[in-house]
């Protein structure tokens, strides 16, 4: 079985913020399960307003849809700020229409979404959006969804969840990852490239 390339995007633009710490867990537990991984971190993906045919005259954005157009899952980790999706992230996934190639978009990827925020009805709202925008860029028909309140402790590798926010973002990584290597076996000349 090819090894599935997961891409982890934090919307927030604070270093070290609660979403980048949850980004870089659940990425841990990619690599922890066979996979490898690349997080975006918001400073990553802060780009101009989009417009189409950026990525040939700003690299940052190019490299961005290379990891994007490489990989076989995405987790999108958004803070849920006053009940909306992050504009951070909601303009680098508008990049996403620029992808080209006989699979544009993001087609047959799995996506896990997860809003990060303490109020129930933002992370709702949150993950509604951040559903829709992934039914729209045309990834796996059932995009995951899970809220948290704050970034998990570090587990030891093998260990147990220990809490209901570990809990649930180890059932997205695991979904995500059952997916993308369904994925990375139907296209194994995109994760040659991506182990490489």
């Amino acid at each position: 079985m090819p090894t599935p390339h997961i891409v982890l995007v934090s919307g927030s633009l604070r270093p070290g913020s609660t979403s980048d710490r949850v980004a870089q867990w659940c990425a841990r537990r990619c690599a922890e399960r066979g996979a490898t991984t690349s997080v975006l971190a918001g400073a990553d993906i802060d780009f101009p307003a989009y417009r189409p045919g950026l990525a040939a005259t700003h690299p940052p954005v190019a490299a961005y849809l290379d990891e994007l157009r490489r990989c076989d899952g995405v987790v999108l980790v958004s803070p849920t700020y006053h009940a909306t999706l992050s504009g951070l992230l909601k303009n680098a996934l508008d990049y996403v229409n620029d992808i080209d190639g006989p699979l544009p978009y993001l087609e047959g990827r799995p996506i896990g979404c997860v809003a990060v925020g303490s109020g129930a009805q933002g992370a709702v709202s949150t993950l509604t959006t951040l559903r829709t925008i992934s039914h729209a860029l045309r990834a796996w028909p059932t995009p995951l969804a899970a809220a948290v309140t704050s970034a998990p402790a570090p587990l030891p590798p093998g260990a147990s969840a220990t809490s209901p926010d570990d809990e649930r973002l180890v059932d997205i990584v695991g979904q995500v990852l059952w997916m993308a290597r369904i994925r990375a076996a139907a296209h194994p000349s995109d994760t040659i490239r991506a182990a490489a």
